[in-house]
């Protein structure tokens, strides 16, 4: 095997490490609050969601699809922050093995595919006990806060509306 093939790749990985790691990117709209917390799509959720008016029985319905959520998102965390950390000492070693490095890339995309996938079927429980002129004001905060603004340059979408520009002061 000649390292020169896969060493830019391998660097290119070591340097994007800290911030592939990070509670943002085990969480693909995490923030401040990491995934789950205030900053994380989860808290943004909610935040909306008080928003909307929701009823009583809404209320109830949407948090225990919330609260069910909770220990799967939490088990993927940690799935993921232990392959960036095997990751982590793959890379580190003098000579990785690239077939190991591969996979453990392999590995890592997996348990990423599986939280946006548990993120999306979480999404879908909520706005399923939505009504939907809710569902409408939901769709258009999430778009406003840029939730939607991957979906729409990666599946073809037309752009989100940019923010209105606010009067100077």
């Amino acid at each position: 095997m000649r390292p020169t093939r896969w060493l830019p790749l391998a660097l290119l990985f070591l340097a994007a490490l800290p911030i592939l790691a990070s509670p943002a990117w085990a969480d693909p709209h995490g923030g401040p609050g990491g995934p789950g917390g205030p900053g994380g799509p989860e808290g943004r959720l909610e935040r909306q969601l008080k928003k909307l008016g929701l009823d009583e029985t809404q209320q109830t319905k949407v948090q225990a699809i919330l609260d069910a959520a909770k220990p799967q998102r939490e088990q993927i965390r940690g799935q993921i922050h232990q392959a960036f950390d095997d990751m982590r000492v793959l890379l580190d070693q003098d000579a990785p093995d690239q077939n190991a490095v591969l996979a453990q890339a392999d590995r890592i995309g997996q348990i990423t595919t599986a939280a946006h996938k548990q993120m999306l079927t979480t999404l879908l429980a909520v706005r399923a006990e939505l009504t939907p002129a809710q569902r409408a004001k939901l769709k258009e905060a999430m778009r406003e806060h840029g939730a939607g603004r991957w979906h729409h340059r990666h599946m073809g979408g037309a752009p989100a509306s940019p923010p209105e520009a606010s009067p100077e002061k």
